[in-house]
């Protein structure tokens, strides 16, 4: 009769120290994984399931700044592409994934947009220009940058003017469902906007 009691016991021991071996493994997450803690980066770069931060967000405006100060420094006929190849370099920096992956992908594919005005008004005659050191310290890798034809200038800058707007008009709707990532896309569209400047043939 001890016997089996001890043996019950026993029993109902081990079952307890599995549960709480179950449990401890198991971890409740959000839709999709998500996490709400800080951002997480791979050794790429890139961050995934990124939640928006301000100081997150103030990187990207700063980013952006640097390309349109840098790209201030050059004649016209090269802003174009240098605009381009900027909005390509500030785009892999922002995180891939969670709240950032609207904003990576929106301006990705204005700078796609951008690369297909510079091919078509591009100046085969004009020598292609390299960055200035030090123009723009956030990117420091050398780049070459692509006149357009003086002759189709204008109407490259107005094409580009509207691959602009296109991209902060985007970039506003794309927060509008979400009160959480509205002030940094407003920031982000912002600094977009100010880029225009350089666009003025």
């Amino acid at each position: 009769m001890m016997l089996q009691s001890t043996t019950t016991t026993w029993r109902s021991k081990l079952v307890s120290i599995l549960l709480a071996s179950a449990l401890s493994l198991w971890q409740p997450m959000g839709a999709f994984g998500q996490t709400t803690g800080p951002s997480s980066h791979d050794r790429s770069g890139s961050a995934v399931d990124t939640v928006a931060s301000t100081s997150d967000t103030a990187a990207i405006v700063r980013n952006i700044d640097s390309v349109r100060n840098e790209c201030g420094r050059y004649d016209p006929v090269y802003r174009i592409d240098c605009l381009r190849q900027g909005l390509n370099n500030v785009a892999k920096r922002i995180p891939a994934g969670g709240d950032y992956a609207r904003a990576r992908s929106l301006i990705q594919r204005a700078s796609g947009k951008l690369n297909g005005i510079v091919r078509q008004h591009a100046d085969s005659s004009a020598p292609k220009i390299e960055s200035e050191p030090g123009a723009n310290r956030r990117f420091p890798a050398k780049r070459r940058y692509t006149a357009v034809k003086k002759t189709e200038l204008k109407v490259a800058m107005q094409k580009a003017n509207a691959v602009i707007d296109e991209l902060r008009t985007e970039l506003l709707r794309s927060s509008e469902n979400s009160e959480k990532r509205l002030q940094h896309y407003q920031q982000v569209a912002t600094a977009i906007g100010s880029t225009k400047v350089l666009l003025r043939s």
